[in-house]
């Protein structure tokens, strides 16, 4: 059982005056001003070389090519629409899947002071780098084997109006009728005790839905922005569903993403202080009757702080991450011979969601070099975590060979003790990368 549960793995991957209602028409943004229609997009290769699970030999990790075809079609101030459709194809079976992606495609209302934007869009709140604890609304799949950290996000349709009560006011609403969950960083190959069967979707009904506000003020000083969210967490747990017998009568157990719902309070922010830049957040999530359903993540507050600073062509960004668990119960470690298969379980949702321990503290750094008249881009986004003494190292290099051609190679390095986070996902995402891409 320990082996089998064993395979989980984490995705790496945290004063206004009032103004009167005529203000509010007279100061209003409005971002439609254009007619006709925009193309642009990509064409890449790309290759990914790792080790092989359970060996210290290297095998293919991803072997694709892809192709990006973005549309922007204006009809005046009234408003515009976007589409953005990839279309991949590579090794079969993998992590990024091959065939159309339609990744965003929506339209945008300009009506005055409100903005209103509806379809299949990516959404992304947050202000701190790689951890964003007020970021909710958008899926990931942290499985995608990409040179660029965005390909990781996924799309959702939604309903998102903003309402600008001034240049640097705005309060924005999203609705998330349909849940779309990240992609459960798990593979299903690595063990034939385990048969993953994906993840259980809730009814399309309208208390299944979520929703979010955030309430942002931005000025040449900085900016700070206060945002509520509930609905699904975009992470599932996993949650045993059975037990049955493989094909050669092997007992396994059978096991499914199971969503839950949270209330995640968020206040980010960022400013500068002299040659410095700070940004920041931190986000209290609250869920519901975590003791007794061990699939779902215990209420935490999390919170990040970062500075950054520019020496000429030389940038570095040092950020802290920690969270903290007010109900902390230790979880029964999965080797006590005593110890449940719903309490095994629990203890790797509870690794999954970063919460073995009552207060965690991480460091992370990223370094970033310009040089050869921004024709060559370098940088290393390092991270350790002083709790569970793991560590990430994530160096890229990156040339423009032409206007339209670059050249992008840099490696994945996970490191962590036997049985942990970073110890399992090592098998998935460890390697060296490679990709050429022309952007038209």
């Amino acid at each position: 059982m320990e082996r089998g549960i064993g395979i989980i793995v984490i995705g790496i991957v945290f004063s206004v005056a009032p103004l009167q209602a005529q203000d509010l028409f007279e100061t209003a943004q409005t971002g439609g001003n254009s007619k006709g229609v925009e193309l642009n997009g990509y064409i890449r290769g790309v290759e990914w070389v790792g080790e092989k699970k359970g060996s210290s030999a290297w095998e293919q990790k991803a072997l694709y090519s892809e192709g990006a075809l973005k549309m922007k079609a204006g009809f005046g101030r009234v408003g515009d629409a976007f589409l953005d459709v990839r279309v991949r194809g590579g090794i079969p079976g993998s992590f990024e899947g091959n065939g159309p992606d339609l990744r965003e495609a929506y339209v945008n209302l300009y009506l005055g002071p409100i903005d209103l934007r509806v379809g299949q869009q990516i959404d992304v709140w947050g202000r701190a780098d790689s951890y964003n604890p007020t970021d909710n609304i958008t899926p990931v799949n942290a499985l995608f084997h990409s040179p660029e950290p965005d390909d990781i996000r996924l799309g959702n349709f939604l309903f998102r109006a903003k309402a600008h009560f001034s240049p640097s006011l705005n309060l924005e609403g999203v609705w998330i009728p349909v849940y779309r969950p990240s992609v459960l960083p798990v593979d299903p190959d690595m063990d034939p005790r385990i048969l993953i069967q994906g993840t259980e979707r809730p009814p399309f009904v309208l208390k299944n839905s979520g929703y979010g506000f955030r309430f942002s003020l931005d000025r040449p000083a900085g900016g700070v922005s206060l945002s509520w969210f509930e609905g699904y967490e975009p992470y599932p747990g996993l949650f045993i569903t059975g037990f049955s017998l493989g094909e050669d009568n092997t007992p396994r157990v059978e096991l499914e993403g199971k969503p839950f719902r949270e209330q995640v309070a968020g206040l980010d922010f960022e400013t500068t202080a002299g040659a410095f830049g700070l940004r920041g957040e931190a986000a209290w999530r609250h869920t519901f009757d975590y003791k007794t359903n061990y699939y779902r993540a215990w209420s935490d507050l999390r919170y990040v702080f970062g500075i950054d600073r520019t020496f000429g062509n030389l940038t570095l960004m040092l950020q802290y991450t920690g969270r903290y668990i007010p109900d902390y119960e230790p979880p029964a470690f999965p080797d006590d011979p005593a110890a449940s298969p719903d309490e095994q379980m629990g203890y790797f949702n509870r690794m999954m969601f970063r919460q073995l321990d009552k207060v965690s503290h991480m460091l992370s750094l990223r370094p970033s070099l310009s040089m050869l008249h921004d024709n060559l881009q370098v940088e290393c986004y390092g991270e350790y975590n002083i709790t569970t003494k793991e560590y990430f190292i994530y160096p890229k290099i990156q040339w423009k060979a032409s206007d339209m051609i670059r050249v992008t190679a840099g490696a994945n390095v996970f490191h962590g003790d036997r049985n942990s986070l970073y110890d399992m996902v090592r098998p998935l995402m460890n390697g060296i990368f490679a990709e050429v891409r022309l952007t038209f």
